[in-house]
Formats: C-alpha cells, structure tokens, sequence
C-alpha cells in the first residue's frame, strides 16, 4: 500500500510534494503571531504532509484521496492572514494553492478578470493597471497575498473608502470544488458567492475567480501632519465624506505610531510627537488636500508622485491596516491589536476613544482607516494595545462591547467569533460541499448555528 507521500507524489510530482519538517512547518503556519494568545494556542499545530497541485484536474485528484482515505485538508494562499485560518489544527494535509497562480482571461472592457485561486493580488494589480483598471479593494500585503486567501479570509482595506469591502461586488463569480469523492465543480453567482467570503475556507474549495476591477485612478500619496490625534480625525471625517474628492486611502495615526514606520522616518514624513494621516489622492489633488488640511493646524510632510505609485523602495499602503501592527512589533514585541468598529462621527469617535484612553492609560495607541461599507462610512480601527496576557487582552474587548463598539477578535481562531463571518450562507454552503466536514476542521465552533438562530 503507497504512503500518503507516495500517492500525492504520484498525483503532483515530487515538485508538489512538501515532506520535510522545515516545509511542512513553515506551510502549516500563518501571520497567527500577530496575537499573543493564538501564538501560545497554535504552535504546535501543523499538517502531516503539504501537496502543491498545479492544475484543476491535480487537485480534484487529491481531493478524492483525501475523502476516501478521511483526512482532514487545509487550503492556504500565500499565508499572510493572522487568525490561524490556515493552521491545520487536526494535521492531515496542507493544500497549497501557489502553483496554481494563472490569469486566465481579461476583459478590457468591463474590467472582469479571471484568475486561479493562488493568483497573487500584486500581480492582478499590475496586469489590470497596464490595461486601465485596479483591484477594488486589497489588503497591506498586497504584494504577496493570494486572492483565494484574501476572499477565504480577508474584509476588505485599501480601496475600501472608494469601492466597499469583499462583500460590495468585489467578485462577479467563484468556481468552487466539492470535498466530496467525486469532486464536482460549481460556479456560483449573487448571493451564493457569500458562502465564501471570510469563511476559512471551511465551506467549499474556491478554485478559480471572476473579479470585478475598478477603473484605475493615477494615485499620488502624501503623508498630513497634524498637532493632535482629534485634529486628524476631524479632517479625515470631513475628507471621507466628500464624495466628490477620489481617494484610495485615509488611514490615521497617532502618535508614537507614527514613529515606528522607520522608512517614512527616514523619508523625513514623520514630525516628533505628531499624528499622521496617510492618503491616496487621485494625481494633482495633493496641493489642494494640504491647503484644506491648513484649517485643521495640518501640513504637508511627505509626497510621491503618480509616476512613482508602486515603483518605489517602499508605498504607504505598507504601513496601514494590519502593516501597522507589523510595523508595532517590530519596534517592541510587547504591542499586539484589536480590531473593532468606531463611530465615525468625530464627537462620537472621539468620545469613546477618550473613554478607553481612560480605561487603558498609556497603554493604548489608536489606528483607525475610513471605508465604506454597503455605502455607509464606517472608522475601522486596529488599536495597538500593549498587553500580553489573555485576560488583559479579553479585558479590552470585555471594555469595547460594553461600549457598544463591535470588536473583531483577532485572538481566536473561530471564525464564528468574528461579527463578519456569512453566517447561515457559510453552514448552508458547507453542509453541501464538505458534507463529511474535512476542510480546515475546528475553526467554527459547535455552537455557530445557534449563533445563527
């Protein structure tokens, strides 16, 4: 009788087949250590063997092995999410999607283009951006993050304040594998498609994409200063709410964040002691925004120009969203995050930002990025919080709800503690596409339907 190594070599090759420790550790793992607490809970955790297909018909192939033999899969991107959503947490195997990275057609007229599910969102940003057109929305990690990771695991991010988060029309379509022995193919469509997003890939096996670009804007970036975290806000709410003004991009941070992005730093983009506020503009706009910043005691401190958009040494956008955090450990380990939703009125916002700056003291340092959301503005904030224990941690949120602000645990790896997950659409496309429940098994929780009810 083949070993499992054996029978996936004999369906992908050697070159598909990861059986040394040092893979095996490095696949079975994911930016999870962003988080003291799961960093604690799932070191330990990782596959029995990591296959790469390269084709469709490859990983039907395995699919079917898997289910006659019962062992658990994992599908994983490039691994740049940090939940755990890709840590087998019952080992089996760790599917890797990074061979099957192929853009398959392009519409230069509407802008759809589609793609295998290890397709990586730089590459889609720049193929669509020679031909006119942008991803709607991306996360910080753009660069190396694969789509299929983004969709199974990700919200939403740069782009956000112009076209919404994954759930506003970010996909036209998703090809989807069973986990089942005959490993049947399913496109899906409307409000199906909401089964996936965010799920884990705990519902089905996404394979192949059809999304929906955006016409692309010559963005420029600039870095705003200002005296006080209340003066950036109040000029990114009014920023934010002016429909007529194109951005990609309002991300704010106080001060010392500011102080850890050490290539802005050096850029000269960083004033001691100030908030910040980094755009994307559409190009030619960033006289007019500094002028209009002037009125809220903010100034220009760092431009580049539409030329320069992703060609140069390094971009704003990878200093926002969870970059942020990143950018926080670096400068000191002891900084971990929340991620939770404030109002976005500046009177509200800065009235529970006052409130927590009360309850957490000098231990609290508040990011915030503007989206819209179902085209309703919304302040996302990741907080960086200096804590290391869980109940300091749980704490913080325990302070957050009582607030009444909604908080997306980043400390747990069950998806259904996350306000975001589909709910009702990822337990129905889960009952029909892994009904022996194989796919990333443990990471919804035996109580999911009755959060559901």
């Amino acid at each position: 009788m083949m070993t499992l190594v054996e029978a996936m070599g004999a369906i992908v090759g050697e070159k598909g087949v990861f059986a040394d420790a040092k893979s095996i550790g490095v696949f079975s793992k994911d930016a999870y250590y962003y988080s003291p607490v799961l960093k604690s809970l799932l070191g330990d955790k990782q596959a029995d063997l990591v296959v790469a297909p390269q084709t469709v018909e490859e990983l039907q192939q395995v699919v079917r092995y898997a289910v006659q033999n019962n062992i658990p899969v994992t599908l994983r991107g490039a691994g740049t999410g940090n939940y755990g959503q890709c840590v087998p947490l019952h080992g089996g195997l760790v599917v890797s999607t990074h061979r099957m990275n192929r853009i398959l057609d392009f519409d230069d007229t509407t802008g759809v283009i589609r793609v295998e599910a290890g397709t990586r969102l730089g590459q889609i940003e720049r193929h669509g951006r020679e031909r006119g057109w942008e991803l709607r929305c991306y996360p910080s990690t753009w660069a190396t993050a694969a789509v299929g990771g983004f969709v199974g695991g990700g919200f939403g991010g740069v782009g956000s304040i112009r076209n919404g988060v994954l759930w506003d029309g970010f996909l036209k379509n998703i090809t989807v594998m069973e986990m089942t022995a005959e490993a049947k193919l399913h496109q899906l469509e409307g409000h199906d498609i909401f089964g996936f997003i965010h799920a884990y890939g705990t519902s089905g096996i996404m394979v192949e994409f059809e999304i929906n670009l955006a016409p692309a804007v010559p963005w420029e970036e600039a870095v705003l200063s200002f005296p006080s975290y209340e003066s950036a806000l109040r000029f990114s709410h009014a920023l934010a709410l002016d429909t007529d003004e194109p951005k990609r991009l309002i991300s704010l941070h106080e001060w010392p964040i500011p102080s850890f992005f050490k290539p802005l730093v050096d850029a000269g983009g960083v004033e001691e002691g100030r908030a910040v506020v980094l755009l994307e503009l559409s190009q030619g706009r960033t006289a007019a925004i500094a002028e209009r910043a002037v009125s809220y005691s903010g100034k220009l401190t760092y431009t580049a120009p539409a030329g320069a958009y992703h060609k140069g040494k390094f971009c704003l956008t990878d200093f926002t969203w969870n970059h942020t955090t990143l950018w926080a450990m670096k400068a000191d380990p002891d900084w971990t995050y929340l991620q939770s939703a404030f109002r976005p009125e500046p009177d509200a916002a800065l009235a529970q930002i006052a409130e927590l700056r009360a309850f957490h003291g000098d231990k609290v340092a508040f990011h915030q990025e503007y989206i819209a959301r179902g085209g309703h503005l919304q302040l996302a904030a990741l907080d960086l919080i200096y804590y290391q224990t869980k109940d300091e941690i749980y704490a913080s949120i325990a302070k957050r709800e009582e607030m009444g602000i909604q908080v997306a645990d980043p400390h747990t790896y069950f998806l259904d503690a996350d306000p975001r997950w589909g709910g009702e659409p990822v337990l129905q496309a889960r009952a029909k596409y892994d009904p022996l429940g194989l796919l990333n098994p443990g990471k919804i929780s035996d109580g999911a339907a009755e959060k559901v009810r």
